[in-house]
């Protein structure tokens, strides 16, 4: 797994249902309306690539492995 620019992230949280609630600072919170999340899913908007460790954690909450998340991160 490799960082994944910023645009292709926020692309691959549309199909799977997550939504942009708001954005505190730097950081969009996206959740799921329908089916809320344990927790949301952050992502930090002052760079222009999301790191792994983030996408592991966000992958985490979300309860997606690596290789769907690759495997759409492709079709996008």
């Amino acid at each position: 797994m490799k960082p994944v620019p910023i645009k292709k992230f926020r692309k691959f949280l549309k199909p799977i249902g997550l939504t942009h609630i708001r954005t505190e600072s730097s950081h969009e919170i996206y959740n799921n309306t329908e089916k809320p999340l344990l927790r949301p899913v952050t992502v930090d908007s002052n760079y222009p690539e999301v790191p792994i460790l983030h996408i592991k954690t966000n992958l985490r909450t979300i309860g997606m492995s690596s290789k769907e998340f690759e495997e759409i991160i492709k079709k996008l």
